[in-house]
């Protein structure tokens, strides 16, 4: 599948922050996201498609055990081939400001999609950024 495919295109045309990840564990390369998504995560100065999600995301600067956390629901989506969602969890990134470090929280429901060889390839996730409060 293509990211010009309608499925994609789909899923990514929603005013939620969304992102459309492959489902290569461990590393969860970054295919495609949409401009929500882009504001959300500060990424609108930076393109992080074919990154692996770690590299855009510094897990050595993510704060708590938000890292462990989206890891592991991200590889039980995969491994089960489910729907899967964190609870609110805290994931620091960085801001617009190269090296400047903001603390964030998010909730992410996560769809496996099956490929040809009726296994995980993709995972579309929407990302629920947390309101401070």
């Amino acid at each position: 599948m293509k990211t010009d495919d309608p499925v994609f295109k789909r899923f990514l045309d929603a005013a939620e922050p969304r992102v459309i990840i492959q489902a290569d564990v461990p590393n969860f390369t970054i295919v495609a996201y949409n401009d929500a998504y882009k504001h959300a995560t500060y990424t609108r100065y930076r393109d992080v498609i074919g990154w692996y999600l770690w590299e855009a995301f510094d897990p050595a600067r993510a704060g708590s055990d938000g890292y462990e956390l989206l890891l592991k629901t991200l590889t039980d989506a995969v491994e089960k081939n489910e729907f899967a969602a964190t609870q609110p969890f805290r994931y620091d990134i960085q801001s617009e400001d190269p090296g400047e470090i903001i603390e964030r929280w998010w909730q992410v429901e996560i769809r496996p999609f099956v490929g040809d060889a009726g296994i995980p390839a993709f995972l579309f996730l929407k990302t629920i950024p947390i309101a401070e409060e």
